[in-house]
Formats: C-alpha cells, sequence, structure tokens
C-alpha cells in the first residue's frame, strides 16, 4: 500500500523542488487558479486553468505522470458521477433508449459542470503536489491561525499515516499466512478480522503517542520550525501572467 494516495502526494510534495518556496507564493497561485476555474467560461477559461496546471505539476514542480494520474482517478470519478444526473433526464425530449434522454441543454451543461471540476481539482493539485501539509500548517500559523485549531489538524493528518502503516502492515502478514488461493468465504472472514487488528492496533498507538506528549510536558502548541525562503518575484510575474493570460483569453473569445 505504499502507493495509498495520501502519501504518494506527500512524498511527491517532499521531493518537488517547489519544496523550497514559499508557502504563501504556492497558495496563491492555487487560489488564483481555482478562482479562475470557477469563475470563467469552461471554454477556454477552465481548458486553460487544466492546461497551465497540468504544465506546472508536470513541468518546473517535477511531479511524476503517473502519481497525478492516480490522485486524479477518485476526483474525477466522483465528477463523472456527479455530471451523469444532469446529462441524463426522464422524459420525450432528446435522444436515448427508453425514458432516459439526454438533450444537448443537458449535455452541455454537463460537460461545463466537468470542466470546471477538472480544472479546479487540478489547480489543487498545484498546492498539494508540491506542498508538505507540516509546511502549509506552519505557514498558518504565521497567519495567526489558533493554535488548537492547527493542533488538531496536525494529530489527524499523523493519525492518518499511523492507520496506513497499520493497514500495511496487517495486510502484508494476512497475505503472507493466506497466500493467493484462499476461498471467498475465508477472504471475507479475515477481511473482518484484519479490520479489528487495524483499528485496535492503531488506537494503541495513539495512546502511546498521547502518553509520549504528556511526557513531554505537552500543553498548548508543538511548534514547529520552519527554514526561511526567499521571496521569488519571477515565480510572482509568472502567477500573475498565468493568471491574466486565462482572463484575457476568456475575454477576447467570441
Amino acid at each position: 500500500m505504499s502507493s495509498n494516495h495520501e502519501s504518494a502526494i506527500d512524498d511527491a510534495a517532499w521531493a518537488s523542488p517547489w519544496r523550497r518556496r514559499r508557502v504563501g507564493e504556492k497558495v496563491t497561485l492555487s487560489v488564483a487558479l481555482i478562482l479562475t476555474a470557477l469563475l470563467t467560461d469552461p471554454w477556454p477559461g477552465c481548458a486553460l486553468v487544466a492546461v497551465i496546471s497540468l504544465i506546472l505539476i508536470l513541468g518546473s514542480a517535477r511531479i511524476r505522470p503517473t502519481l497525478l494520474v492516480t490522485v486524479m482517478a477518485a476526483p474525477v470519478a466522483f465528477l463523472l458521477v456527479g455530471a451523469l444526473p444532469v446529462a441524463v433526464h426522464i422524459g420525450a425530449d432528446g435522444w436515448g433508449i427508453g425514458p432516459l434522454r439526454v438533450s444537448a441543454t443537458g449535455l452541455a451543461t454537463a460537460l461545463g459542470l466537468l470542466a470546471h471540476g477538472i480544472a479546479g481539482t487540478l489547480a489543487v493539485m498545484v498546492l498539494a503536489t508540491t506542498t508538505p501539509m507540516v509546511d502549509l500548517l506552519t505557514w498558518m500559523r504565521t497567519l495567526h491561525v489558533p493554535d488548537t485549531l492547527l493542533e488538531i489538524a496536525s494529530l489527524t493528518y499523523r493519525m492518518l499515516f499511523v492507520l496506513l502503516g497499520t493497514t500495511w502492515a496487517v495486510h502484508q502478514a494476512q497475505r503472507a499466512r493466506l497466500g493467493d488461493d484462499a476461498s471467498w468465504g475465508r477472504r471475507m472472514h479475515t477481511a473482518a478480522g484484519t479490520t479489528g487488528s487495524i483499528m485496535l492496533r492503531s488506537w494503541q498507538r495513539a495512546v502511546r503517542l498521547q502518553e509520549g506528549l504528556e511526557g513531554r510536558g505537552f500543553e498548548d502548541a508543538l511548534v514547529t520550525l520552519s527554514p526561511r525562503r526567499e521571496r521569488s518575484w519571477p515565480f510572482i510575474v509568472m502567477t500573475l501572467a498565468a493568471v491574466s493570460v486565462v482572463w484575457v483569453a476568456t475575454w477576447v473569445a467570441p
């Protein structure tokens, strides 16, 4: 399960050259692209946002295409399921099979929603694949976000990896004992037992983490030091240029 999305994104963010950029600049770029994807027309606005995001992620950010495809699979599937009821309706107009019909208006609306969703998701990935969560939380602390909220987010994030690590270890142990020839009933019985073991072991590790924090005198916040990052004017200019290109293209488009 080393290919799980969460750890894969985090690993890519730690290894990306953009890790050394200021978090605020990356947040500004991502938010600007998200707002542009939401407020502009599917063509050319959303299409350009998607292209720019892909160029940034696969280009200077050096994220593997296979990783991007993997992390985009679930959001795209969700968007397709959400757009399907918009495209298909029950009636007599349009074309289709039986009472299920697809009209030109419904199809255009569904494709527009799909374009907005994919472009916005790619814009989010610009930040998610280049910024580790610890950097984001540290940056939010500089914005005076309450420590309580940041600690809850930090511990929740940490617990996700504890759960994933435990799940992977138990899965490997079960697979080593059962092999690939177990019956369906045996697999279901093992899955039920595995789920119980995962929850119990995760709870025990969480308790040990709590005891460790209390032993270190934890009272309010676990401050993480952040390396000093210089402002990058070329990056800021690139952000303004990328967003401006989309808005100008949308404005001049017929």
